[in-house]
């Protein structure tokens, strides 16, 4: 999916979530956060398996979130937002600013909780 040499490791959190839509294919879920209302995309790795998620329905995920090493066409006053591993950060920011750099941010599943 991505070498680590691309990414830094920010932390692990948990959110609850809505999935409305999955790929199997490409190993991945669109979801809306319930607390504030913000769809995002969630990778699936291989040892979970996507069609357990359903449609339309509540889970608390354990997500990693990670972000980008290339902060290429990131605006200046954002880009310690990126690099800086020791800035504390909630999940939030992170789906807000997934809105305005997606590819600059990932969330990777490690843990699925049914509600």
């Amino acid at each position: 999916m991505f070498t680590e040499k691309q990414w830094i490791f920010r932390y692990t959190s948990n959110r609850l979530v809505t999935v409305k839509a999955k790929s199997a294919d490409v190993r991945k879920v669109a979801v809306l956060d319930v607390r504030i209302n913000l769809m995002f995309a969630v990778e699936v790795p291989q040892e979970i398996n996507v069609d357990r998620l359903k449609i339309d329905k509540d889970y608390m995920l354990g997500l990693k979130v990670f972000t980008s090493r290339d902060v290429e066409g990131v605006e200046g006053e954002f880009v310690a937002f990126f690099k800086a591993g020791d800035i504390d950060q909630d999940i939030e920011d992170f789906i807000r600013a997934y809105w305005v750099y997606p590819a600059k941010i990932r969330f990777e599943l490690f843990e699925v909780e049914e509600t």
